[in-house]
């Protein structure tokens, strides 16, 4: 004999039965989130950008002419500026000075005189100009040069 056929036998046990439950109908739950407000984002923000795009371009437009005006501008001042400097050095000339003198009235002076600065003494003999007194070169008296060789 085996221990099989001594074993007692179970006998399989039934849950209790359950009081049935009613069945209630159930309203069906939205599949995802509303998606209007998100596509209204979106659609706010790729045309905020484009407007931004567009502004940003006009203004560096606008800048692109401006800066074109200006270099313009500058061009013409330094024509001007180099007409103005020319003037300047044929009107520093010794004789286009000379000439402008001569119209205000002012003669040469034949006798000029100098200042020595170290001890402070005159080299010369002050005598005033005057129109009868001019020499044959229009400019008269030792130069600077020829006084300073003289201390």
């Amino acid at each position: 004999m085996s221990l099989a056929h001594n074993a007692p036998r179970r006998v399989p046990v039934r849950p209790a039965p359950q009081p049935r439950r009613t069945l209630h109908v159930v309203q069906s739950r939205r599949v995802g989130s509303p998606r209007a407000p998100f596509v209204m984002l979106v659609v706010t923000l790729l045309a905020s950008g484009l407007v931004g795009l567009l502004l940003l371009n006009t203004s560096m437009q606008n800048g692109a002419f401006e800066l074109a005006e200006l270099e313009k501008e500058a061009e013409a001042l330094q024509s001007q500026h180099a007409q103005l400097a020319l003037e300047v050095e044929e009107r520093a000339t010794p004789a286009a000075l000379a000439e402008r003198a001569s119209a205000l009235g002012m003669v040469p002076n034949a006798n000029p005189v100098f200042l020595r600065l170290p001890d402070g003494e005159v080299i010369g003999d002050p005598v005033p100009a005057s129109r009868s007194s001019r020499s044959a070169s229009g400019v008269g008296g030792p130069s600077p040069a020829a006084v300073g060789d003289r201390q």
